[in-house]
């Protein structure tokens, strides 16, 4: 999945320090999931998981992958699909045949071309592919042909297959003016790759500031916006299809209502305050806190809030930053209990 702070080359390096000081085991907090890929490979070496955050579409995640233990039957399925299952589940709405609904009205040129904003994030067929799949999705929950886990998979398959039939450039911050011919492959689901265990596992939709005064951990892993840019408006498309309460605010870029989701950490005057604020409140053992040399909280701040908490070890790796040639390098805070 195309998307800002993921951290799929990084995960060894994130391991490194737990590996390094002998800690196999115990509660592994992600409060930044995102995609949650950093919680699905703890998930993978057997921790228990807290995952949190406040992007709907990432709670969407941590339902199907961190929460879920059990492989989806589709059972109830039967009226619809002759002998339903996983492979026949998808076939069949990989195989729906698409409708003017919302996304087609909204984010394709055809069938925005008469709105006050034209937009192309979609070609007409998979604009309308959209649609019918998650119209789908939502009628077989409201009509109780799938569990509450069979709906997260499929909504996570949906909202995974999005990005790669997008007319973006990496984010939905604004649409090409070009058409990007990756906007014309044909839309397609596939099956999460699921993890099962018997560990505890728990999603959180919540601001994290809020959620860490609830918890307590042995690992806090803290990923948090690192710039200015905030995630609810540059990831609105996906919040949209997650959410389908189809509320669109009067842009040239099809906004969503988001006021509610923006994070102090991407204001440079709060970001400070909101960090130590997070710190303060943590009852761990030890935290990982991941940031880059474009983070806009100084790293003499990060020292200091820090080192008034416990021990610090730092790591350091370069990496290639989002979308671009250049690099920049991942700083792996680790802190001890003092």
């Amino acid at each position: 999945m195309r998307y800002i702070g993921r951290k799929n080359a990084l995960l060894e390096f994130i391991f490194e320090p737990l590996r390094e000081n002998k800690i196999t085991s115990g509660v592994f907090c992600d409060i930044f999931s995102g995609t949650t890929v950093v919680a699905q490979y703890f998930k993978r070496k057997r921790f228990d998981i807290i995952a949190n955050d406040y992007m709907f579409f990432s709670y969407v995640f941590q339902k199907a992958y961190i929460e879920n233990n059990t492989e989806p039957k589709f059972s109830k399925l039967s009226k619809i699909i002759p002998k339903p299952n996983l492979e026949e589940t998808f076939d069949y709405l990989n195989n729906l045949e698409g409708k003017k609904g919302f996304i087609y009205k909204s984010f394709c040129v055809e069938g925005s071309k008469n709105s006050k904003f034209e937009r192309n994030y979609f070609s007409t067929e998979n604009a309308m592919k959209i649609d019918v799949i998650r119209e789908t999705i939502e009628s077989w929950k409201i009509k109780k042909l799938i569990t509450g886990t069979e709906f997260y998979i499929l909504l996570t398959a949906l909202i995974e297959a999005v990005p790669f039939v997008s007319n973006i450039s990496g984010t939905y911050g604004a649409f090409l003016k070009i058409n990007d011919p990756r906007m014309f492959k044909k839309i397609f689901l596939e099956y999460p790759k699921l993890i099962y265990s018997n560990k505890s596992y728990k999603a959180n939709f919540t601001d994290s500031n809020k959620l860490i005064k609830k918890i307590k951990c042995d690992i806090l892993y803290i990923d948090p916006p690192y710039n200015k840019r905030q995630y609810p408006s540059n990831y609105h498309m996906l919040e949209t299809i997650a959410e389908w309460d189809k509320k669109l605010l009067d842009t040239k870029t099809g906004l969503r209502p988001w006021d509610h989701q923006k994070s102090l950490y991407c204001s440079t005057r709060k970001c400070i305050e909101v960090f130590e604020d997070l710190i303060n409140n943590a009852d761990c053992k030890y935290i990982l806190f991941s940031y880059n040399t474009e983070g806009i909280i100084p790293t003499d701040e990060i020292m200091r809030i820090l080192e008034n908490k416990g021990v610090v070890q730092e790591y350091e790796q370069d990496y290639l930053r989002f979308k671009s040639n250049s690099r920049k390098s991942d700083v792996k805070k680790f802190l001890k209990e003092k």
